[in-house]
């Protein structure tokens, strides 16, 4: 369980927000799927032995504490997208992390992330959200160190409910580690690219594409039960209708 106050005193309270969208199609171009290819791709999670979570991931509190006090309560509230019994890897030196934020009057979030082992902070960045809810990417600053190979770090989100962080503010943890890739990723689809991560066992990457070509074709029927799959095979069924529109 995330301790909130160790994590909200390494964010700076007077650090300035980033002009960035949370969003993985404003940080992605020219890429494309074409129906026959996503009707013939299957995304499946090949969770790899050795990536048990090191504990349970979790919040700053219950399931129901993760909402702004002066919010009325939902059925979801702060969730991060890690499958419920792995904490994830990726390849990427600052992969987008994916997290399901309900309808809120807050009006920022903070992504903090430390290494596990030395609880030494890494970095930390401000995004400015809307207050609708839905799934979004958040990646860490291109300014910031990339993770190293081998490394395991422990991310949190933080829903800022005031005009400046608290140690009371909602905030869920999870952990990630970034490997080098076991095996050639091939250039491809999004779809076919999520595919092999998938296969390998590289959560955070295979999330990634898997979203990027979802956004591309939201009405195609194959990626939406492809989607259910992947969500219930991974305990993340209550996302199955939950899919961020930006």
């Amino acid at each position: 369980m995330l301790n909130k106050q160790k994590f909200l005193a390494l964010i700076i309270i007077g650090f300035l927000l980033l002009s960035v969208t949370p969003s993985i199609a404003k940080e992605t171009t020219n890429h494309s799927t074409t129906r026959n290819e996503t009707t013939v791709t299957r995304v499946v999670f090949t969770p790899p032995e050795e990536d048990k979570s090191p504990e349970k991931t979790g919040g700053g509190g219950s399931r129901n504490d993760l909402r702004c006090p002066q919010d009325t309560e939902t059925h979801t509230s702060l969730t991060l997208l890690v499958p419920v019994s792995y904490f994830g890897l990726t390849v990427t030196e600052r992969p987008f992390l994916w997290t399901y934020i309900p309808e809120t009057s807050a009006r920022q979030v903070v992504l903090s992330i430390r290494e596990q082992d030395t609880k030494k902070h890494h970095s930390h960045r401000f995004f400015p959200i809307t207050g609708e809810s839905g799934i979004f990417g958040f990646q860490p600053s291109q300014d910031s160190p990339p993770l190293e190979i081998g490394k395991t770090y422990e991310w949190a989100m933080v829903l800022v409910c005031g005009q400046k962080p608290t140690p009371n503010d909602p905030a869920s943890s999870a952990w990630i580690q970034r490997i080098a890739s076991p095996q050639p990723v091939h250039q491809g689809t999004d779809l076919e690219q999520a595919a092999q991560y998938g296969e390998q066992g590289i959560w955070y990457d295979m999330l990634t594409y898997f979203i990027r070509a979802k956004q591309l074709e939201p009405d195609n029927k194959e990626l939406m039960s492809n989607w259910v799959e992947l969500l219930e095979s991974t305990g993340l069924e209550m996302f199955i209708v939950k899919f961020s529109k930006n």
